[in-house]
């Protein structure tokens, strides 16, 4: 095997990896992002659905130069927008796509942002993230309010370390 041949097949497979954005394959590809974040195909219709999450999206197919066919490939719509506004710094280490108004359907140029995990976290909501906290804390409880007193009660009563030193 000539290593040279395999490191420069190496050097393409990496280099065709970090070029395979999907978000700048739909623009090249023809498809519009409008700053009201509608996308439209080629024929100017929008396009898009929800997906089980609450995030708009596509599916389109498009060539795979690692495997040399098509493949079916989901787009957000967020990070086609994302794209639009700010490039390649989409792609930086640790970058997120955000919704500043934390509503997962409004792609709308003003409305995208990027940010760190962290940012994206707040952007929620002071309300949102107490009731997700809230929903987290009553996932974590073992017992009812009304076993817990019922606990309570049964110590005072039979395992009260003070009586039993005072007898």
């Amino acid at each position: 095997v000539d290593t040279l041949c395999v490191a420069k097949a190496l050097k393409k497979q990496i280099k065709i990896n970090k070029m395979d954005n999907r978000e700048q394959l739909i623009l090249k590809k023809g498809y519009t992002i409008l700053k009201d974040g509608r996308l439209l195909n080629l024929e100017n219709k929008e396009v898009g659905s929800v997906n089980n999450r609450g995030y708009k999206k596509i599916q389109v197919k498009l060539f795979d130069e690692l495997s040399g066919i098509k493949k079916t490939k989901e787009i957000f719509i967020h990070r086609i927008q994302a794209f639009k506004k700010y490039g390649n710094k989409l792609y930086k280490t640790g970058i997120q796509v955000r919704h500043k108004d934390d509503n997962k359907t409004n792609n709308s140029y003003d409305n995208i942002l990027l940010g760190t995990a962290k940012d994206n976290y707040h952007d929620r909501g002071l309300k949102k993230i107490r009731e997700s906290q809230e929903i987290a804390t009553k996932a974590s409880i073992k017992y009812p309010p009304k076993k817990v007193e019922e606990i309570k009660k049964f110590y005072e009563n039979n395992n009260n370390n003070q009586k039993l030193a005072i007898a």
